[in-house]
């Protein structure tokens, strides 16, 4: 009797444990990024998040909200950054709205928009060279302004790390979709893994339906890292140099934003 109500316990405790596991693998929340890469002192901040795990829906949406860029300040402190955690090993695509506000001070330009992290979420001055993770977002760019100049001929580039990337910092192919303040764009990012250490994975990036890239590429060569783990939303200023800051508040809207794997 002693040996039977003994056992009888320890199969009560282990199901009480294997239900408590199974809970806790149901919680998953979107993540907020909260630490910033060392390399990005030099030129470009963002931030990393823990990869998400499998069970992960790929599916996703976000409302409206604008963003205020602050006086004088680079980087995520002075704007903001975050992510969602998904996953896809496959075809991804982000779409969304933005719009730069009514007197927008475009400086030397910044990050902005949604973007789709890759493996390692490759970002921040940290190339995708050892083939562990990159990275899909857009920037603005204004190649006359600085901190003491609004600046004109303002445009949107793809900003994009991968295994075969030529320099340190994000690669814009030397595409360019000219921009203005206070008009709404309808902007996409698809994203396609390559497989093994082939390069038959691709970019694309479209403005108002219009593509701007279409770029076959090798994201990876790790298949531990061969995965869409995030959805990030990075909007600041920066570069490092005070260059790139500017002398007053200007702010972003996003009225919509989803994103699912094809």
């Amino acid at each position: 009797m002693k040996k039977f109500l003994k056992l009888t316990s320890m199969l009560f405790i282990t199901a009480l444990v294997f239900n408590s596991c199974e809970k806790e693998q149901d919680v998953i929340e979107p993540q907020t990024v909260n630490k910033e890469t060392q390399q990005s002192v030099t030129k470009d901040v963002s931030a990393n998040t823990a990869a998400a795990e499998p069970n992960v829906e790929a599916l996703g949406s976000a409302g409206a909200r604008t963003i205020t860029l602050q006086t004088n300040t680079l980087s995520c402190p002075g704007g903001l950054c975050t992510s969602y955690g998904v996953w896809s090993t496959g075809l991804y695509t982000v779409w969304f709205q933005m719009k730069f506000n009514s007197g927008f001070y475009w400086s030397r330009g910044g990050k902005c928009g949604y973007g789709i992290l890759i493996g390692d979420q490759n970002t921040g001055g940290d190339p995708g060279w050892d083939g562990n993770g990159g990275s899909a977002r857009f920037m603005w760019y204004c190649p006359n302004g600085s901190n003491t100049a609004k600046g004109s001929g303002a445009y949107l580039q793809p900003y994009v790390y991968y295994k075969d990337q030529p320099g340190q910092y994000g690669n814009d192919f030397g595409k360019k979709y000219y921009i203005q303040e206070g008009v709404t764009y309808n902007c996409q990012i698809s994203v396609k893994l390559n497989t093994g250490s082939n390069t038959d994975g691709y970019v694309k990036y479209y403005v108002n339906g219009t593509e701007i890239l279409n770029q076959k590429i090798r994201w990876v060569t790790n298949d531990a890292k061969r995965n869409v783990n995030a959805v990030s939303l990075h909007t600041f200023r920066g570069g490092s140099q005070s260059y790139w800051t500017a002398p007053v508040t200007s702010s972003i809207y996003y009225p919509s934003a989803s994103w699912d794997a094809q």
